[in-house]
């Protein structure tokens, strides 16, 4: 009897012990996706589900309590984490792991916004990164929600969604949160209608020659697409899908633009810092199929300098004040006026030539030919008689820029996704029209 009570007691031990955490079961992903979503020194994360540390240096694992608050801070020897009750470090970082359990979605909150599945903790760069690990299909619930509007047509979404699970697929490196790569915002995010166009689609890419392609989207082309070549510096022969198309229906706000910079602005973009640097004239130089600006360059008082590279250092020539626009010029398709105070020009062999200052020009008089002195004024005679010239004629008192299109341009215009849709194309349709010999297929 004393040996049956004491198996039954052991029997009971056993069965009511903890079970390892070791034996719980880590979800996995079909398509993991990896996006960063903080780089620092400190950051908090909040457990809402079914989760587990997994310590990279150690092999050891933590149970994570649902609701529990996770501090993780970096050192100078790796990454510590703590809520309050448990602590750990670690030289390697941290896995929190999504494992299967009650809880429907789990859900981590970094600081402030939810996102579905796991995150990864590292060091990097003297700092620490937190990067969600995911399933595509969850990744793009957060996406496409942010790259267009969920009121849009169905058929625009689903292609929204096609060409960000393209987008996403090609670059198979670690995304980030903004624009950059695609605009994330997690669960917090997600939409009903863009879920729905996300299902419908599930598994679909933009190909070509039988393997997907990063298939790039904007704002607004401006009614005709950019080729990769032209704003990019890319080998155009090697993207024959990213050529410029018509975009005729294409309806948007930033179809056509104006802004207008002060001198001081221009010449601090082009990094003249001496506030007595006086701006004389800009121009540019078109390269692209449509007319895309590949270079800027300015004419000043401390000499001439141009600038040349893709549309994002075009762009960033022209500095705007307005974080909608990422603080640049909306696209590279444009054309300038230069404004000035009045204008002088001299006859010369060659032909009409600007004349920019009048200080330091030889001029002939009846004694003689002279050298206009600084600060001297000349007097000229016109049609209209004798009128007096200050030593800066001719100087710029502003530059419009008049332009079109919102983006680099290339790929999908999203407005123009939309107004196709509006007009009955289904999301294949426009994704075959926007990338050229492209087709839509698992």
């Amino acid at each position: 009897m004393k040996h049956i009570f004491s198996f039954i007691l052991a029997s009971l031990f056993f069965f009511y012990l903890p079970l390892s955490p070791k034996a719980m079961e880590v979800v996995t992903y079909s398509n993991p996706v990896n996006v960063l979503l903080y780089q620092g020194n400190s950051v908090s994360i909040l457990i809402n589900g079914n989760y587990q540390l997994f310590n990279k240096q150690k092999g050891t694992i933590t149970p994570l309590n649902n609701n529990a608050a996770l501090t993780v801070q970096y050192t100078p020897t790796g990454i510590t984490v703590s809520d309050g009750t448990i602590f750990d470090s670690s030289t390697l970082g941290f896995t929190i792991q999504e494992i299967k359990g009650v809880y429907s979605p789990s859900l981590l909150k970094v600081n402030n916004t939810l996102y579905r599945g796991s995150a990864d903790i590292m060091v990097k760069n003297n700092s620490l990164q937190v990067i969600n690990i995911l399933d595509m299909e969850d990744y793009l619930k957060g996406v496409v929600p942010n790259e267009m509007p969920p009121s849009w047509p169905k058929e625009a979404l689903k292609a929204q969604a096609i060409a960000a699970r393209s987008y996403a697929e090609k670059t198979k490196s670690t995304l980030t949160t903004n624009a950059s790569s695609q605009v994330y915002k997690g669960y917090s995010s997600e939409d009903p209608r863009t879920n729905a166009a996300i299902k419908e689609t599930e598994g679909l890419y933009v190909k070509y020659n039988g393997q997907v392609v990063q298939a790039f989207f904007h704002s607004t082309s401006g009614g005709k697409t950019a080729n990769v070549g032209d704003v990019w510096n890319s080998n155009q022969s090697l993207f024959p899908y990213l050529s410029s198309v018509s975009d005729p229906y294409e309806s948007s706000p930033y179809s056509n633009w104006s802004f207008t910079f002060t001198p001081s602005t221009i010449l601090q973009s082009f990094g003249f810092t001496d506030p007595s640097t006086v701006l004389y004239d800009m121009t540019i130089t078109k390269k692209g199929a449509n007319g895309e600006v590949g270079a800027v360059t300015v004419i000043t008082s401390a000499g001439e300098k141009t600038i040349s590279g893709n549309e994002s250092t075009i762009r960033g020539l022209f500095p705007i004040n307005d974080s909608r626009y990422y603080n640049k010029l909306l696209s590279n398709w444009f054309t300038i006026t230069v404004n000035k105070d009045g204008g002088l020009y001299v006859q010369t062999t060659a032909g009409k030539t600007s004349l920019y200052k009048m200080s330091g020009q030889r001029v002939q008089t009846t004694d003689g030919i002279q050298t206009i002195a600084d600060n001297e004024n000349a007097k000229v005679q016109t049609a209209s008689g004798v009128t007096t010239l200050s030593p800066t004629i001719g100087t710029v008192t502003s530059v419009t820029v008049n332009g079109k299109g919102w983006g680099h341009r290339i790929g999908m215009s999203q407005y123009g996704a939309k107004s196709l849709a509006e007009r009955g194309w289904t999301a294949v349709q426009i994704l075959q029209h926007y990338f050229k010999g492209a087709t839509v297929s698992k």
